[in-house]
């Protein structure tokens, strides 16, 4: 596969930029809104709002920082760091099993403790496969239509990527990173046939894993289907859940009106979008689900410009990352699919997702800026 990679970039002036800032800035507001509801029922101390909020500040002034250098940095650059990221990040998986280095909460293993400051490995882990998978099938000597000899690698390291994640456990996010695979495999140019039989075998595993894995994993699936029923038991966070998204109605109960961040016990990090329909309805919400729309189009229109192929896998893997992300956080919010933990990116409270979340967007940056309509041929 021949690629034509640009070495020069031009001013930073996409759309990208004032998007991903306005779905920072509800963020924050959200985020200060919920831990509003923490501190007055003591949940959290009579600064929780405020320290939350902060918190959240500092971290997107570092994602910030990073979304600047990263596409400053040119994403070419990133072909050779694709294997030490990927080898880096699946060392930072495994370490979260290791005593003192490992932070477990609610028997879940994703985090890693340096000093005063948690990462969760999981979170670069999704930026590195993707920049792995682009760099390896876009080198001259792989044949992506190849299912044996050119995919057998890359499908390989998916496989192991994905596992490490799912067993922390933490499905939600192993699931996104499946997704961004098969994004940038279709980009490649992989068999429609071959595509289909990899989401199959997937399919059959995921299928096996809630019947023989984690207890909880079923109990959420109970309790998706008897949320209306059971409203104390396993159905109740997606109860109040649906309780907030249908208060909200059109325009919702006025910003700090919400009941439900009451009794919502993840109110201000993967149930934040349930607080932003209860006070600001339709309305509100259809803003911020245009704002997260218009962050994918922008992204996939850069993927399909720009003429280097690898920046095209590039800006489709992160891209479907941000969007896959973004969808499942709604899906579950509103009732739709099963609870998982997946953070709605920009929004929810966490640093991680946050930073890393900007560093992908700076890597599009950086393929906006080199774009320009490719070849008849398709750059190939």
């Amino acid at each position: 596969m021949a690629t034509v990679t640009s070495r020069t970039t031009k001013p930073l002036n996409s759309w990208l930029i004032p998007v991903s800032i306005a779905l920072y800035a509800v963020g924050l507001v959200a985020v200060y809104d919920a831990g509003y509801a923490r501190a007055l029922d003591g949940r959290g101390g009579g600064n929780a709002a405020l320290w939350i909020v902060l918190k959240q500040a500092s971290y997107g002034l570092a994602g910030l920082t990073l979304m600047v250098a990263m596409a400053k940095m040119g994403y070419w650059r990133l072909r050779k760091l694709a294997l030490p990221l990927l080898l880096v990040s699946i060392g930072l998986l495994v370490l979260v099993w290791v005593p003192h280095l490992g932070i477990a909460r609610n028997g879940a293993h994703r985090w890693l403790g340096l000093g005063p400051v948690q990462i969760q490995p999981s979170e670069l882990a999704k930026l590195a496969l993707i920049v792995y998978l682009a760099a390896y099938l876009t080198h001259p000597s792989v044949n992506v239509k190849d299912l044996g000899r050119g995919l057998a690698v890359p499908l390989a390291v998916m496989t192991v990527m994905v596992a490490l994640v799912e067993r922390e456990p933490d499905f939600g996010t192993a699931f996104v990173m499946f997704v961004s695979s098969i994004a940038v495999f279709f980009m490649a140019g992989t068999r429609p046939r071959h595509l289909l039989a990899i989401v199959a075998v997937f399919a059959v595993l995921v299928g096996c894993s809630l019947a023989l894995g984690h207890g909880f994993r079923r109990q959420r699936l109970t309790a998706h289907f008897s949320a209306h029923t059971d409203t104390r038991g396993a159905g109740y966070q997606v109860f109040r859940s649906l309780l907030a998204v249908g208060s909200g109605e059109v325009s919702g109960v006025g910003f700090g009106a919400g009941r439900e961040k009451f009794y919502l016990p993840e109110a201000n990090t993967d149930f934040v979008f349930a607080t932003i329909a209860e006070e600001t309805g339709f309305v509100g919400s259809l803003v911020v689900v245009g704002l997260l729309f218009a962050l994918v189009w922008l992204g996939m229109n850069a993927a399909l410009r720009v003429r280097d192929d690898f920046g095209a896998l590039l800006a489709a893997g992160i891209t479907t990352m941000v969007g896959a992300q973004a969808l499942i956080n709604l899906c579950v919010v509103t009732g739709t699919i099963p609870a998982t933990g997946v953070p709605l990116p920009f929004i929810s409270s966490g640093g991680s997702s946050l930073v890393f979340v900007f560093a992908g967007i700076g890597i599009v940056l950086s393929i906006a800026a080199s774009a320009s309509p490719r070849r008849a041929d398709g750059g190939r």
